[in-house]
């Protein structure tokens, strides 16, 4: 859905007149340039020395902070991912995340043009479908980045994008081999899947109102991969309503719940949910409901650590084809290599909910 800009043109045009005048009166050198091209194919012009960056899409401040190996460069990002950071890693590895501003951004993604030119981003990071903001923010003339979403391809061309926006082009490179280096692990595990059963998976989005993923959803690929099937596959759309009568005709084998909603294995079991009757759905009786793990973001989503959630879930669905690796040590190594950071067993408790 497409949101209109919730402050006026002309009041934002004269801000960013303002913020880029510097108020004086010299003369400014004239600032080099270069042009990027995004997920989209919009060639964007901006500056040759990107100095900070605002976030709109909600995965994507932790996916510059993986690519640039900080957050220093990080001026907003939106408010649910700063409720992510409260519940993930980052808080560990990026204490100073705390004091980014999210007010520039509404839930619905709309942009707030006073509180964006307080920050006065080099460049801002947008929804590919948010047409209108996209126009405005370029007869403002800010360097704006559209990004896709929702397969590991666009995943993988927008980190590419980001690495050449921040100058830290080797360093996305890097991050795509490895997803791509683990994607080609299930490929060579197709063979050994063949005639099993496949386990039938319910994830959730948000159990509170029956929010599940269904077939437009990355999270659909997750399951297929590690060996599984959505019920829910045949459903349009990413996030879509289901009844408890559905539930109980799916009956899945597995639970899955997003770091989405506060909502632990816990209230299944214990059919604390109003409304919702579990104890009869075959995974909460034999005791197969997880929540996700979370790591410098919720691993429900699109995001730098998507093959290491499909190497979890592929050990629940199926342990006995994917018993030739330590997901643990995977963690501690890929931690290790890309930010720095030795996991303690107490991260690994945190990040994997146990």
């Amino acid at each position: 859905m497409k949101h209109r800009l919730s402050f006026g043109f002309l009041a934002a045009l004269m801000l960013f007149c303002i913020v880029l005048a510097g108020c004086g009166q010299e003369q400014a050198a004239p600032v080099k340039e270069r042009v990027v091209t995004d997920p989209t194919g919009r060639e964007v012009k901006m500056p040759e020395e990107v100095k900070s960056i605002a976030v709109v899409p909600i995965p994507w401040a932790s996916v510059v902070y993986a690519v640039d190996g900080s957050a220093a460069r990080i001026a907003g990002m939106h408010p649910s991912a700063k409720a992510a950071y409260e519940i993930s890693m980052l808080k560990k590895l990026a204490p100073e995340m705390e004091n980014i501003s999210s007010d520039f951004v509404g839930n619905d993604f709309s942009i707030h043009m006073e509180e964006l030119g307080k920050l006065n981003p080099s460049v801002i990071a947008v929804w590919h479908w948010q047409d209108d903001e996209i126009k405005q923010l370029e007869k403002l003339n800010v360097p704006t980045i559209a990004l896709m979403y929702g397969s590991m391809e666009a995943l993988q061309n927008g980190i590419r994008v980001i690495g050449q926006v921040l100058g830290k082009e080797e360093r996305a490179e890097s991050l795509i081999a490895f997803q791509r280096d683990t994607m080609g692990y299930f490929d060579g595990k197709k063979a050994a899947l063949e005639g099993l059963e496949k386990p039938k998976v319910l994830y959730f989005h948000d159990p509170s109102d029956l929010k599940v993923y269904g077939g437009g959803a990355l999270n659909t690929m997750m399951i297929e991969t590690a060996g599984g099937v959505n019920v829910a596959k045949d459903l349009s759309g990413e996030s879509t309503p289901v009844t408890m009568e559905q539930i109980a005709a799916w009956d899945p084998d597995f639970v899955i719940l997003s770091n989405f909603s506060p909502i632990q294995p816990d209230d299944l079991y214990g059919d604390r949910l109003a409304g919702q009757n579990w104890k009869n759905i075959k995974a909460v009786r034999e005791g197969r409901v997880y929540k996700a793990p979370i790591g410098i973001y919720r691993w429900d989503a699109p995001c730098i650590e998507t093959p290491l959630m499909i190497k979890w879930l592929a050990q629940k669905l199926h342990p006995d084809v994917f018993n030739d690796y330590v997901l643990a040590d995977d963690m501690r190594s890929f931690y290790e290599k890309f930010f720095g950071y030795q996991l303690t067993d107490e991260d690994l408790k945190f990040i994997f909910h146990e």
